[in-house]
């Protein structure tokens, strides 16, 4: 029961996602470019100069990807634990 709760509340929150996406990033350039810069190795872009904007690209995705499943962690948690006490 508790996997079904989860892929369920993946998915309805597909609005959610979108919603903290405009907050976080200015388009979608800006989300592929943080996605560019997570598979580029740190040392490549040391040296093409690209260092500390490869870091914040990359925290931008890591942060995004954390807030979207503690979304899903924290409903899951309520929503699990109003079934099973509803249920006895």
């Amino acid at each position: 029961m508790g996997v079904l709760l989860a892929i369920i509340l993946l998915v309805v929150n597909i609005p959610v996602y979108r919603f903290v996406f405009k907050l976080w990033f200015a388009d979608e350039e800006d989300f592929n470019k943080s996605v560019r810069y997570s598979f580029t190795p740190d040392l490549f872009s040391l040296f093409k100069g690209k260092y500390i904007e490869d870091r914040i690209a990359s925290a931008k995705l890591s942060f995004y990807i954390f807030v979207c499943l503690a979304i899903v962690g924290i409903e899951f948690g309520i929503v699990y634990g109003l079934i099973t006490w509803i249920m006895g």
